[in-house]
């Protein structure tokens, strides 16, 4: 089951409630995958870890040679950028380029279903539950004011 939690926002103006998704406790590890991955197929642990492990320089390769690359199952991933503009073609060249991103683009299937078409992405099981993440906040920590009076140093009263 995933988790989200209860958030305010202002929107136009007002104050709106929405909700956001909650992540638990730390990521996954490469090493817990694998281990996941050995214990359900007929592969070891250090077989699979020597297939993770060459997975990003392998990816990195193909990508650089201008490939985009497919995950079965998981989805496709490319490089995208952003980069500024110029008036003449010419002038238009890597030298525009201002950041280089890894594009992920889930894998995604339709199926007809009588006249409606349905979508399903990679990685969201059909049958996907949400709980309210209730974890209670942590109090703020404000002064707290000293019961002893202090003297008016100037003995000004009144």
């Amino acid at each position: 089951m995933a988790f989200i939690k209860k958030i305010k926002r202002k929107w136009q103006g007002q104050e709106k409630w929405t909700v956001t998704t909650v992540t638990q406790g730390s990521p996954v590890s490469t090493k817990e995958l694998c281990q996941y991955i050995a214990d359900s197929t007929t592969a070891s642990a250090s077989d699979v870890m020597a297939v993770l492990l060459s997975l990003p320089k392998v990816m990195e390769l193909y990508l650089k040679n201008g490939r985009s690359v497919k995950l079965e199952g998981i989805g496709t991933y490319r490089y995208k950028v952003s980069a500024g503009m110029v008036d003449n073609k010419d002038d238009a060249g890597e030298s525009l380029i201002r950041d280089i991103r890894v594009q992920f683009t889930p894998e995604r299937t339709v199926t007809a279903v009588g006249k409606q078409r349905i979508t399903r992405r990679a990685l969201i099981p059909d049958n996907l539950t949400w709980e309210i993440y209730d974890k209670p906040s942590k109090p703020r920590t404000t002064p707290t004011p000293d019961p002893t009076p202090t003297p008016d140093p100037g003995g000004d009263e009144g």
